[in-house]
């Protein structure tokens, strides 16, 4: 029998090429899904992109770490609302303030998209090393109905030296779960990405893989391939 398997791309709205990037894994690819960063520069041009992909699966990428907060300032920012980093985060973000910054994004996503996200996970997985964070998508998952990323679902370790086409077999079969997510980043390189992000170039070889024919068979063989919503991707270009 086979499992199914939800391919998401992160990162949606971060810049044009990884928003162009994440589209062709998609339409040339085996992506059935991607969440968005809506406190990002680029998510208009993100959104503006999905328009002509509806069968798409679109979630949001809850950002606490990267940029200014929407909600305002709070124990997750500085003086001026820009979100402090991990560290600091650790050390004071309170739960209430975690809650009231998942609703803002969600808000900010529905006024881009016109819809409710189909699920939730988060820049750097704040969410799963965070308790407060943890705790607070929690109390949004039961208000809102909304899915969010799960660790033990979660196949995170398509990244840095491990984005190869034998680590992408060896990463998937070994995943014992009856759905499994497999995160990546895939990205056409740009200015913007060099400029505020470490990880840049491999995001083009997480593009190269994820569009092959070797894995798009592969996958054909094995999953079934879906979207956090249902939606079953039939559309990839063999």
């Amino acid at each position: 029998m086979k499992k199914k398997l939800i391919v998401n791309a992160d990162d949606f709205g971060l810049s044009p090429g990884v928003n162009k990037g994440i589209v062709e894994a998609y339409l040339n690819g085996i992506l059935s899904s991607t969440t968005l960063m809506v406190n990002q520069p680029y998510a208009e041009h993100a959104v503006e992109l999905y328009q002509n992909y509806s069968n798409l699966g679109l979630g949001i990428h809850l950002t606490f770490d990267k940029g200014k907060s929407l909600f305002g300032v709070s124990s997750l920012t500085d003086s001026e609302g820009n979100f402090k980093r991990y560290k600091l985060l650790l050390e004071s973000g309170r739960k209430e303030d975690f809650i009231r910054e998942i609703e803002a994004q969600i808000f900010r996503f529905e006024e881009l998209c016109g819809k409710m996200p189909t699920h939730m996970d988060s820049h750097h997985h704040i969410h799963i090393r965070i308790k407060e964070a943890f705790e607070a998508i929690q109390v949004i998952s039961k208000k809102y109905n909304l899915k969010y990323r799960k660790n033990d679902e979660l196949i995170g370790e398509f990244y840095e030296d491990n984005v190869s086409l034998s680590n992408f077999y060896s990463l998937i079969d070994t995943k014992d779960t009856e759905v499994i997510e497999f995160m990546c980043h895939p990205a056409i390189v740009d200015t913007t990405l060099l400029e505020t992000s470490s990880y840049s170039y491999k995001r083009e070889e997480e593009l190269k893989i994820l569009t092959s024919s070797e894995v798009k068979n592969y996958v054909k063989d094995r999953y079934i391939l879906m979207s956090y919503d249902g939606k079953i991707k039939n559309d990839v270009n063999y």
